[in-house]
């Protein structure tokens, strides 16, 4: 499919685990479960972001712009330059992702290098942001929710995903021989209330992997201001 069709399409779009390791090689920012062959874990992690796509469907104006707050190896890129006129990709280091701009010769993408507290992205406000698994990283949530809600513009749309951290979660951490990231200091569960505390309101919310509120392993949420 060429980047055009893609974006007509507004498809999901699975980046061959070959590539992927091969751009991931002596990095961190590409977690090997994108790239696992046959691997249960992997096809969760995966339905993460498929799970996302569905509700950026849903709700988001494709012909509005895009921040992928927190971009990290870009794997979400191909997906979102196909749903929205313009995307944003801000993260701390862009290296892989500029690799998968290249490759998917995605030119209404926009690689945004920085902090994530200290930017001062010139495309905001966005008709959407994305955060993929990256607010639990954040020690104090206050700083970047308050950077959510200065550059989501009026009628906009937060598309988060957030591991649940459940027994099962740990479970499978220690079936796969996964250790926990030191910096994973909340769970989506706390995520999501300091959200609401925090004047977003919750639209829809789905369970990865069974959409439904059964065993999840990840909540995936659609968000807007609150009135």
């Amino acid at each position: 499919m060429t980047p055009l069709a893609s974006r007509a399409a507004g498809r999901f779009v699975r980046i061959p685990s070959e590539f992927l390791a091969s751009i991931a090689e002596g990095s961190e920012r590409i977690p090997t479960l994108y790239y696992s062959h046959g691997s249960l874990s992997g096809e969760i992690f995966w339905a993460r972001l498929r799970f996302l796509h569905a509700l950026v469907r849903r709700h988001a104006d494709p012909s509005g712009s895009c921040l992928d707050f927190g971009a990290g190896g870009g794997v979400f890129l191909p997906t979102l330059a196909a749903c929205f006129r313009a995307v944003v990709a801000l993260d701390l280091e862009t290296a892989e992702a500029r690799r998968v701009v290249e490759h998917y010769a995605l030119s209404n993408v926009t690689l945004r290098q920085g902090d994530l507290l200290e930017a001062r992205p010139p495309e905001a406000p966005f008709q959407a942001i994305v955060a993929a698994d990256v607010l639990e990283h954040f020690r104090e949530l206050g700083p970047p929710t308050q950077r959510l809600r200065e550059w989501l513009a009026p009628g906009g749309f937060l598309f988060t995903s957030l591991p649940s951290e459940s027994g099962i979660y740990e479970w499978l951490r220690r079936l796969y021989g996964v250790s926990k990231p030191p910096d994973h200091y909340h769970t989506g569960w706390e995520v999501e209330a300091h959200l609401e505390r925090s004047g977003f309101r919750r639209r829809e919310r789905w369970f990865v992997p069974l959409r439904v509120r059964v065993a999840p392993l990840y909540l995936v949420s659609a968000w807007s201001a609150a009135d």
